[in-house]
Parts: C-alpha cells; sequence; structure tokens
C-alpha cells in the first residue's frame, strides 16, 4: 500500500513526465543524424562516412573547462590503445561558453587530450534537440551499430556537470557486451 506521502509525490511527478522532451533513448543515429555530426564545425579531425562504417558509434560531449572531461579522454585513449578501433569516437565540444567566454585556445589546448583518431567537432542546437538535450558535460551517447541508442551517462542537468564521465572498463564492458 502507498503512504501518503509517496502517492503525493508520484502524482506530482507524473506532469512533469509528460512534458518532459523526448529522451536520448529514443535518439536513432539514422542518416539525419549522421548528416548532423558530419556538417558540424572541425576542431581537429572530420566527421566523415567512416565514422558510421557498421561499428559501434560513441559521441562525447566536452568542454575545456571541465576536469572530469580530461580524465575521460584519458580513459577513451587508453581503451581505444588497447582495444583498436572496436568502436568508432566522436568528440563534441559543448557548453564551452557555460562558465564565461569561450576561448579558442583553451579549447586547441584540451585537444591534446584526445586521442588524434577522435574526430574533434563544436555541437550545435540541432545536434543537442536529436539527443534529447545535453545539459551538463562530460555526457557520453553510445549507439549500436545499427544505429539504436544503447547507452548514455551524464548530460542530464547543469547538476550533473563534472559528475559523471565514462571509464575504459565500463566501455569495455558495454561494447563486448554486443557481441
Amino acid at each position: 500500500m502507498l503512504k501518503r506521502r509517496d502517492f503525493i509525490l508520484s502524482t506530482l511527478a507524473l506532469p512533469l513526465l509528460a512534458v518532459r522532451p523526448a529522451l536520448a533513448q529514443e535518439a536513432r543515429l539514422d542518416d539525419s543524424l549522421r548528416s548532423n555530426l558530419k556538417s558540424l564545425e572541425s576542431i581537429r579531425g572530420k566527421v566523415d562516412d567512416t565514422a558510421f562504417d557498421g561499428r559501434p558509434v560513441l559521441v562525447t560531449f566536452f568542454a575545456s573547462w571541465c576536469p572530469p572531461c580530461r580524465q575521460e579522454m584519458e580513459e577513451l585513449a587508453s581503451y581505444i590503445e588497447d582495444n583498436g578501433n572496436n568502436v568508432s569516437m566522436i568528440a563534441v565540444n559543448w557548453m564551452e561558453g557555460f562558465v564565461g567566454r569561450p576561448n579558442p585556445r583553451a579549447v586547441k589546448r584540451f585537444t591534446n587530450f584526445i586521442h588524434p583518431s577522435i574526430p574533434t567537432v563544436v555541437g550545435d542546437d540541432a545536434l543537442d534537440g536529436r539527443l534529447g538535450g545535453i545539459r551538463a558535460v562530460p555526457a557520453v551517447v553510445i549507439f549500436d551499430s545499427q544505429g539504436k541508442m544503447i547507452f548514455r551517462l551524464g548530460g542530464g542537468s547543469e547538476r550533473d556537470i563534472g559528475r559523471f564521465f565514462i571509464t575504459k572498463r565500463r566501455l569495455t564492458g558495454i561494447i563486448n557486451g554486443l557481441s
């Protein structure tokens, strides 16, 4: 039996669930999203058709001012070094102006922590909308080889900034679980 307090809280939450934007769980790596990723301004490397060659695709969101983003990039680089190219990765500069004015030099310095095989681009509102809203960094979205979103970590709200980042161990478990 529900306690009165639990009933009231669950009733209050229902309208919030009804009006929330489409979640990334509904996102698909379809032609439109691929086109959007390929059209983004490049910082280093270019997102092209080789990023969508039948492997799982990991899209990570970062900002140069975010220390956990640096940790995540080190984890992703370590994964690549040990596992080759089991997954295609794309790094998206996001929320750069959240704490002050964007600093292109800081972004360039930050790219030194990103593995050279990971194309690095500047995100836009269309990408944000397609993924159900990225409100915090770091954030990771992983699509399987058929384009279905299978994993999302972080990015939920501004309270999440710096709280979550993917580890090599967790990524290995996700990718190995697809086999």
